[in-house]
């Protein structure tokens, strides 16, 4: 008798991929064989499930090799399909910008109610006029990368403060609001410009300016006319990892992500240190919050050197998913 024809079928290709990746000591097997087989497939990794039967045609067999082969090198799958799924965007992504984590998500949560706070303030207390402020709420977000944070704050924003207003008959917010994103890499800045475009409707795009600079402009006329003592909210997820823990990464992050978005340098508070000392003069000196994403490791060192810092500055820190210390709220 002839052996049966072995047929490669959606529910075998999966299992055979997450066996080989698990042999090859593949970070996530499972998940990696569903995304990069769904993407050939053009289908969600539910719909996987749902057509087990399917038999994939040659093409599609033979792109989802190449995809294995290159999942076996340890790049990460999201530089293999050139995507990254933040909130709910969905992101271009290469090997010139990082690759958010799910924690970063809490960053852009915590912008939001922070926003919503600043307008209470506004609303409640008049001594902000008195200090200048304008009816233009001022974001500032240090080293956007793939423009994921920048991205979400202004696909998100305007629903979020009507929704909340909606709710709270006394809150009037009569804001507009600006985002100003930076970013040192010509080739990330050149991604984040190209998401937003994709991303964001062209009103919203032009309450956005990407500036490729090193934290802030050194000099730029038209932006300290704009910004001097004019910054209401700062948001970054700057490089923190410290260079003794930087090996110790694992290999798909080392080999493929961008060092200098990870990599502070010995203590992992210098560029942290960097950005305070550059905003100063920016801050809005009626009310002003700056919002970081840090490394639990460094948390209560980094309290103090804001604390030495910024003259006043009231400090909270809050928890990850995981119970780990991740985001650092600034009042000042």
């Amino acid at each position: 008798m002839h052996e049966a024809k072995q047929i490669w079928n959606v529910k075998r290709l999966l299992n055979w991929a997450t066996n080989f990746f698990t042999a090859k000591n593949i970070a996530q097997p499972k998940l990696s064989a569903e995304l990069l087989l769904a993407s050939v497939l053009n289908y969600s990794r539910m719909q996987l499930y749902l057509h087990f039967d399917y038999v994939p045609g040659e093409n599609e067999l033979a792109r989802f090799k190449e995809y294995i082969l290159k999942r076996i090198q340890n790049i990460p799958v999201q530089y293999i399909l050139k995507e990254s799924y933040f909130r709910n965007l969905k992101l271009y992504v290469d090997e010139s910008v990082l690759i958010h984590r799910p924690e970063t998500e809490l960053l852009v949560d915590k912008v939001l109610f922070t926003i919503i706070e600043y307008l209470k303030c506004f609303s409640d207390y008049r001594y902000l006029q008195e200090k200048g402020q304008k009816n233009i709420l001022n974001i500032l977000e240090i080293g956007t990368g793939s423009g994921a944070i920048t991205i979400s704050l202004a696909s998100e924003l305007d629903n979020f403060i009507n929704n909340f207003a909606a709710k709270d008959i006394d809150f009037k917010s009569g804001f507009q609001w600006n985002i100003l994103a930076t970013e040192k890499s010509s080739e990330a800045i050149l991604i984040a410009r190209k998401n937003a475009n994709k991303l964001i409707s062209p009103e919203n795009l032009s309450k956005i300016e990407f500036i490729e600079c090193d934290i802030l402009p050194d000099y730029n006329a038209g932006f300290n006319k704009n910004f001097l003592r004019n910054i209401n909210i700062v948001v970054s997820n700057p490089p923190y990892i410290r260079e003794n823990d930087y090996n110790k990464l694992p290999v798909e992050v080392l080999n493929y992500e961008p060092k200098q978005a990870l990599l502070a340098g010995k203590t992992g508070l210098e560029v942290y240190n960097r950005i305070l000392q550059k905003i100063k003069p920016y801050i809005f000196p009626g009310l002003c919050y700056i919002i970081f994403e840090i490394d639990p490791a460094i948390s209560l060192s980094l309290k103090d050197l804001v604390i030495n810092t910024l003259d006043g500055a009231v400090v909270t820190i809050e928890k990850d998913y995981n119970n780990r210390d991740r985001i650092m709220l600034i009042k000042i």
